[in-house]
């Protein structure tokens, strides 16, 4: 038994069609959506919608790929986007386990499951598997065995194994969406993402299975915020944005081979004043090196305000091919709050001819963070790297 519970939330179609699946019982339902479709955070509306207003103490597992997937998104979008509206409903939130308790007595949890053994466990009411192109099949069927009901959401950028397994069942419902479904977007992010060309506009302009090739930074790996080594030797680098564009302004470590990044900015129209207050919020300290891309009025700017080791970006002829080179020498991880960087780097990849024909080019485009990661790489690290290679 239930009584249904009207919260005032903000939402999309996603979320209404979402829980009117959830609460008639669909035993699967499958969100394929573009970019900026908004379906995370309306999933998520719709299961704690279902946690408020049932009274059967079930649970709600939420799961992704590894912890740092889970902290820097859904974890991280239910307690800025959901939790507030929700907050009336809840009766305690455990911070050490990442539980939810609701006054009906239900519970939302978000959980890692590293194998199909640890996924072997107790049964649930619902699951929910973000961002499940990156999930293993075997540990979802285990989880999904012992759910009620099943929700998964992806970027449709290849086939996987929810082509083959899910979509086309009868107990399976498919919502396809992008980013005209959420109408919280900004003007200026719906004409940025309608510009995509290609493969790129049928998958992350209208949600459409793509087959995405030629992703530049393939092997890239997330990890927690906490893990980022803060005291260690590091430097800052900054690609400047105008009325359209973000600055994107990184900060990094090299240790050995692995190198270790921080997205602290991305945003359009910054001022001066702004940029200097986030680098100072950040950590840094005036004898910092700061690698800039060429702009004398900006640089210039930087150090009167007191940036005074802001300084123009190695380049030179082939300068993006030979960063691009440098960073796949390098083991690379980035932490999970660092998201643009993280959309960024679905995006970015290898041009490609008439013929479909991968070529030895980067689009200029989603690239933002790499072109700031790529100053203080190519800048920084090369003479290091060179001599690092000789002595190996």
């Amino acid at each position: 038994m239930c009584t249904y519970i009207f919260v005032c939330v903000k939402a999309s179609p996603i979320f209404t069609e979402t829980l009117k699946e959830l609460r008639f019982g669909r035993r699967r339902i499958v969100h394929q959506g573009g970019q900026y479709s908004g379906k995370t955070v309306n999933i998520l509306m719709a299961l704690a919608t279902l946690c408020a207003e049932e009274d059967d103490f079930g649970v709600t597992t939420v799961t992704a790929q590894s912890f740092p997937h889970i902290k820097g998104g859904a974890l991280r979008d239910f307690e800025q986007y959901v939790y507030p509206d929700f907050k009336s409903e809840i009766s305690s939130y455990n911070k050490t386990d990442h539980v939810f308790t609701f006054k009906s007595g239900c519970k939302l949890e978000f959980r890692v499951f590293e194998n199909e053994m640890a996924a072997r466990g107790h049964k649930r009411k619902r699951l929910f598997v973000n961002e499940a192109n990156s999930f293993n099949y075997m540990v979802f069927f285990q989880l999904d065995s012992r759910s009620d009901q099943t929700v998964i959401d992806y970027n449709p950028s290849l086939r996987f194994w929810a082509h083959e397994k899910l979509l086309g069942k009868p107990e399976t419902k498919l919502f396809i969406s992008d980013h005209r479904h959420n109408p919280f977007l900004t003007e200026e992010k719906h004409r940025e993402i309608e510009s995509y060309t290609g493969e790129l506009f049928n998958v992350y302009a209208r949600g459409l299975t793509g087959n995405v090739q030629g992703v530049i930074f393939p092997y890239w790996q997330v990890i927690d915020d906490e893990d980022f080594p803060e005291d260690e030797d590091h430097v800052y680098s900054i690609d400047f944005g105008y009325t359209n564009d973000p600055t994107a302004i990184i900060k990094q470590v090299l240790i050995g081979r692995t190198l270790f990044v921080k997205e602290i900015a991305y945003e359009t129209g910054m001022p001066v004043k702004d940029i200097v207050n986030v680098l100072k919020a950040n950590g840094y300290k005036k004898n910092v090196p700061l690698y800039c891309e060429h702009d004398p009025d900006m640089i210039r700017a930087l150090r009167n305000a007191g940036l005074t080791y802001a300084t123009p970006a190695r380049k030179g002829q082939g300068s993006v091919n030979a960063g691009i080179e440098l960073l796949n020498t390098y083991k690379v991880f980035y932490t999970a709050s660092s998201k643009n960087l993280h959309r960024e780097r679905s995006l970015y990849i290898w041009e490609t001819d008439k013929e479909g024909r991968t070529l030895n080019v980067p689009v200029d485009r989603n690239n933002h963070c790499f072109d700031a990661i790529r100053y203080g790489v190519y800048t920084r690290y090369l003479r290091f790297g060179e001599k690092d290679m000789k002595a190996a």
